[in-house]
């Protein structure tokens, strides 16, 4: 099959920065700045003004991964995203109308909460190795609209951006994607979610809200740390590598508590990932590649390097991918 490789990566943050305590004075929440950031590892996010849409995020990045080639060129654009401009049609739809007015290719969203790119990506790199080529795969999330400005379980987490990859097929001594995988238990589906304009709350009116609901921290957490090990440690032996292959590693950025939990128990060095939740926060599923986009341009990595990405997220979903880097 042909050989899929990223070969061009571009990020988006919107330019509001919000600081513990701007959200603490503006919303009255009873809580102490320090507290948040020892506790939950964070000091700032990026949340949009009022007006940007997931679209607008996404148009964004995607002009940058398409910048150095004909529109004509590009097979398909696969949106990862749970915070949609609208139920329906997919978001997608709308970024392709931004990026490439009048072009026609597939464009599709993908809704699988923090896990969301790298099943993008496990979609698209089949695109490839089936003939597609130039398969654009964004993830682009506005979470702080779907926040409850006083509940402190969630405020302080969840944060706006956006980033992507250009997937294309390998040259002759390239290497690119070795490994991809993707799960989900929809036996945890509740753990974190919104419920409101689905079918369940237009059925059910009492349970119609906007707001991200996170129901059992402790699950989460525990489910998310346990899941990534197996992922990981099972990704390696598929693919013939060992824990000290890898060059860098590339983590959904959950909270700050769980990856410190997840690198000790394998020993992983803490230069031997990207850590930004401090000053970006939980972006669902654009959490993974604005973590990769900015390792990659700070020079974490370089060609040649095998690079692991992991997340994991609501539904319960989680997803892994393993590559040589290319660029």
């Amino acid at each position: 099959m042909n050989k899929v490789k990223i070969s061009q990566i571009a990020h988006h943050l919107p330019g509001v920065v919000k600081t513990n305590q701007d959200i603490i004075d503006q919303f009255g929440i009873r809580l102490k700045s320090d507290w948040v950031e020892f506790n939950i590892g964070i000091k700032s996010r990026h949340w949009c003004k009022g007006h940007e849409l997931t679209s607008d995020l996404a148009f964004e990045v995607g002009k940058n991964l398409i910048n150095d080639i004909p529109q004509d060129e590009i097979g398909a654009l696969i949106l990862a995203t749970v915070s949609p401009d609208v139920m329906t049609p997919a978001t997608a739809a709308i970024t392709q109308s931004k990026l490439t007015p009048g072009t026609s290719y597939p464009a599709f969203d993908i809704v699988s909460a923090c896990s969301g790119f790298l099943f993008s990506l496990d979609a698209g790199r089949r695109f490839v190795q089936t003939g597609m080529n130039n398969v654009l795969c964004i993830a682009s999330e506005i979470r702080s609209y779907y926040l409850d400005k006083k509940d402190r379980r969630t405020v302080m987490l969840f944060a706006d951006g956006a980033a992507g990859v250009r997937l294309s097929r390998c040259e002759a001594d390239e290497v690119g994607i070795i490994y991809s995988q993707t799960f989900t238990d929809g036996t945890f589906w509740d753990a974190v979610s919104v419920k409101g304009k689905g079918t369940l709350s237009l059925t059910n009116p009492e349970l119609e809200s906007s707001f991200i609901v996170m129901k059992d921290a402790g699950l989460i957490f525990e489910k998310a740390v346990t899941k990534m090990q197996e992922l990981l440690l099972h990704g390696l032996k598929s693919s013939g590598l060992e824990l000290k292959d890898i060059k860098y590693f590339i983590f959904h950025q959950a909270s700050q508590v769980i990856l410190k939990k997840m690198t000790e128990s394998l020993g992983i060095a803490e230069d031997a990932y990207h850590l930004n939740f401090d000053r970006v926060g939980n972006t669902s599923s654009a959490s993974v590649p604005i973590a990769l986009s900015e390792a990659y341009l700070q020079g974490k990595f370089k060609k040649g390097d095998y690079i692991c990405l992991l997340a994991t997220g609501g539904g319960f979903s989680a997803g892994i991918t393993i590559l040589r880097w290319e660029i």
